[in-house]
């Protein structure tokens, strides 16, 4: 009997070891992935007016998402969240001389984000790209 009680409580104790390990290599993958879009990227998105490139830094501190977005224009602060592989930020520019407010969202996938960008308030909408800028050697 005393042998039957101590094969249970070792594959109770392994089950229990192994969803422990399980949900922390999630927990670090998440935290690897959030703090993965750090640095340079080189961006481009399309406009009515066509496509611009341009550069983006983002700086991640657990979900909060700051950085710079660096245009032919002049560069200009953004600010959003990051929650596992999904983006959202926005920035200001001038446009006409009236405020434009540029909303973005994407998926990161390693060295590449896709989404969705939306103009202000006027409903339009596009798709924006960018991949992980190369390291300068």
């Amino acid at each position: 009997m005393q042998r039957i009680d101590t094969e249970i409580m070792r594959r109770a104790a392994f089950a229990a070891f192994l969803l422990i390990g399980l949900f922390l290599a999630g927990a670090s993958q998440s935290l690897a992935q959030t703090a993965s879009i750090g640095g340079e990227w080189d961006a481009e998105m399309s406009t009515p007016g066509g496509i611009r490139s341009f550069k983006i830094v983002f700086v991640a501190d657990g979900e909060k998402l700051t950085g710079t977005v660096k245009r032919s224009a002049g560069d200009v602060p953004l600010s959003g969240t990051i929650k596992g592989n999904d983006l959202q930020f926005s920035y200001s520019v001038s446009y006409n001389g009236n405020e434009l407010t540029l909303s973005m969202t994407g998926k990161l996938d390693g060295d590449k984000i896709a989404g969705m960008v939306f103009f202000g308030e006027s409903g339009q909408s596009d798709s924006w790209s960018a991949k992980r800028a190369a390291a300068a050697k």
